[in-house]
């Protein structure tokens, strides 16, 4: 999950020194050939990638100087500025969130930035309360998106394929070896030795020796070239935290990871595993540190 930068807030405090200027936009200060050459320099640069990303749009480009000259004409006011600069960095946040499924109603922003910005006084406690309450709103919504996103790309012809052939190859392997559990997370299983006690929890940092396999047996990741790797469990995926939890040190199992709790509908292409890809796992415990 992306983290906003609050780029506006930390923008207000920034500015909040700015006062009133009494330069006069229209004098004419330093050289015209200077002047000249870096508007000619600069708007030759913008104009370059400015064609770059909207192909010579003539609309857009008078919308661009539209802004660029409404920039220019507020300059005399360092607050008429400093209130355009916020309202860029909020609408490149609104946008940002956007991008990542969370909708923000541009007008209601406005609406709400007006009444507290004129409101008569702020009371000690009101930034901070609507700061908890913005965090918690936007990381439920985020929440959501992703939800919403991972829902959407499970039902992606590979991501159903997967499953499916997930469910055959676990079927398959339990009738050859009916000694494979399967938890109620959906994780399948075979240990073989427990170790001893105590057992990995999901705080846990252990050692482990592991190979990870593709359902056609092809290795993905394997300590086998570079020795044993240390980790805590917090931060791998659901299915072999848990594959893990079930072991102590000295312990062996084989994991059969479902897509759910591996990497999900989305995959992981730069390790060439695929949506909703089961992941199969032969693991060895050599040391737990149950803290």
């Amino acid at each position: 999950m992306k983290k906003i930068l609050f780029g506006a807030a930390i923008m207000v405090l920034g500015l909040a020194g700015c006062n009133n200027s009494t330069c006069d936009t229209t004098a004419t200060c330093g050289n015209d050939s200077l002047s000249n050459a870096y508007g000619d320099y600069v708007g030759l640069v913008v104009r370059r990638d400015f064609d770059s990303r909207n192909q010579g749009d003539a609309q857009a480009s008078q919308e661009f100087l539209k802004g660029l000259q409404l920039a220019f004409s507020s300059y005399e006011n360092n607050n008429t500025v400093a209130g355009m600069q916020v309202a860029s960095s909020m609408l490149g946040e609104i946008d940002q969130l956007s991008q990542q499924g969370v909708n923000i109603d541009r007008a209601k922003v406005l609406e709400a930035f007006k009444k507290a910005f004129t409101a008569d006084s702020i009371a000690p406690f009101r930034v901070e309360e609507a700061s908890m309450q913005f965090r918690q709103m936007i990381n439920k919504a985020m929440e959501e998106a992703e939800a919403a996103k991972a829902a959407e790309a499970s039902k992606a012809p590979d991501a159903v394929e997967n499953g499916k052939a997930a469910e055959a190859f676990v079927a398959d392997a339990k009738k050859q070896n009916p000694a494979i559990q399967t938890s109620a997370t959906g994780l399948s299983y075979l240990v073989s030795e427990e170790g001893s006690a105590p057992k990995a929890s999901e705080t846990s940092t252990v050692v482990v020796n592991y190979t990870g396999r593709h359902l056609n047996g092809e290795v993905f990741d394997s300590t086998d070239d570079r020795g044993p790797a240390t980790f805590n469990l917090q931060g791998v995926v659901p299915g072999f935290r848990e594959g893990l939890m079930l072991l102590g040190k000295g312990g062996k199992a084989t994991l059969y990871i479902p897509g759910e709790l591996a990497y999900g509908p989305q995959g992981m292409p730069q390790a060439g595993i695929g949506p909703n890809e089961m992941l199969v796992f032969q693991v060895e415990v050599l040391d737990v540190d149950p803290q």
